[in-house]
């Protein structure tokens, strides 16, 4: 079995420290409306909310949260998982009409050991795919290239979420 793996990962994962007095980055955007665009907050739905990953694999690389801080889906009710699931559902459209991906990337990562960066937050991460859209340069020259700005991803997805 062949390993690929992310080395340009490795300072955000180093930089993360462990909460202090249960400061939660993603409660923290959450909870400060008036940063939606420092924050990059695309969406807040009844149960959940939509930002960009701010360390993205891939241009356009999204989270989907619940509102509620929890680590497990079996700590959401089904309405906040239903809403997660419909927002997940129309960010693949969107990505595909409007950043033109050719395929999608969704998952959890539920626990630390299962590679969730901030655990103790649950999110969806939905990436779109493009052909051709890995290359050499993270491995080769330590450099991830990321071909679009963070704020013309903002301006582009901004308003193409609805209320679930």
């Amino acid at each position: 079995m062949k390993k690929m793996y992310a080395p340009w990962r490795t300072p955000y994962v180093k930089s993360i420290t462990k909460p202090k007095d249960n400061d939660c980055v993603f409660c923290t955007t959450l909870n400060n409306h008036k940063a939606d665009r420092e924050n990059f907050v695309l969406f807040r739905g009844k149960h959940c909310f939509v930002i960009l990953n701010l360390y993205p694999y891939n241009a356009g690389h999204i989270l989907i949260l619940p509102n509620k801080h929890v680590s497990d889906l079996d700590d959401l009710t089904s309405k906040e998982r239903t809403e997660m699931m419909e927002l997940t559902n129309q960010a693949t459209k969107i990505m595909k009409d409007r950043l033109k991906a050719k395929g999608i990337n969704i998952g959890l990562n539920i626990g630390e050991v299962a590679g969730g960066g901030i655990p103790d937050h649950i999110h969806m991460h939905v990436l779109p795919r493009w052909p051709h859209d890995t290359n050499f340069m993270p491995l080769i020259a330590n450099t991830k290239l990321i071909s679009v700005d963070l704020n013309d991803v903002y301006d582009l997805l901004k308003d193409q979420f609805h209320n679930c």
